[in-house]
């Protein structure tokens, strides 16, 4: 009479660790494609051109867009929202009743709409700390997130003293604030920065 066959746990366990490990990988793979959209665009390699420059205030190490705590219609609003989209974020003043809020939010609008066939792989936000535009404005701009943020969880996450009034930053598919542009800075100078980023991206 044979023995009785003994299970082999060794290659089950091997074959569990190795599970593990191609879901690790599969998790990371955004990350490293993002960073090395980053690399090639910021520092190039020997097989780029050279003189590149970016229009836009590079922000290191970026701000994290979940850390601003923001609320769309009162119900708490994540980077999971843009559906894994660039996005355009302009941290407006309360209403957006002045010149230059409105200019920032024109010239967002013309850079997104300059990037053509790529304008779906990016989404557009305004972020208030406190009143909304008036639903005139908001018309004119239909395809905008509207938000709402604490002060203070901006100030924090943003690393500012004081609120960026109407200035608009570039946020990555993974939730990095990581350029940042003046009030009323030309929308051709964010148009340029996305054009690159998103040539050098797999994602969003």
């Amino acid at each position: 009479m044979q023995d009785a066959a003994i299970p082999k746990t060794g290659n089950a366990s091997g074959h569990r660790s190795n599970g593990r490990w191609q879901f690790y990988l599969v998790a990371l793979i955004p990350s490293l494609a993002m960073g090395l959209a980053w690399y090639l665009y910021f520092f190039g390699a020997g097989f780029l051109p050279d003189g590149r420059t970016n229009n836009g205030e590079l922000i290191l190490p970026p701000a994290s867009f979940q850390s601003l705590s923001l609320y769309q219609n009162g119900k708490a609003f994540g980077i999971e929202q843009l559906e894994g989209k660039w996005g355009i974020v302009v941290l407006g003043e309360a209403g957006c009743i002045s010149k230059s809020c409105q200019e920032s939010l024109y010239q967002t609008r013309q850079a997104h709409v300059a990037l053509g066939r790529e304008t779906n792989r990016v989404a557009r936000l305004f972020i208030s700390a406190s009143t909304l535009p008036s639903s005139s404005l908001q018309n004119e701009h239909p395809e905008v997130f509207w938000l709402k943020a604490s002060e203070s969880s901006v100030l924090k996450a943003m690393k500012k003293d004081t609120w960026p009034a109407n200035h608009y930053y570039i946020v990555d598919p993974l939730g990095n604030i990581m350029m940042q542009y003046e009030a009323e800075q030309y929308g051709r100078d964010l148009l340029k920065d996305l054009q690159k980023l998103l040539k050098a991206s797999s994602i969003g």
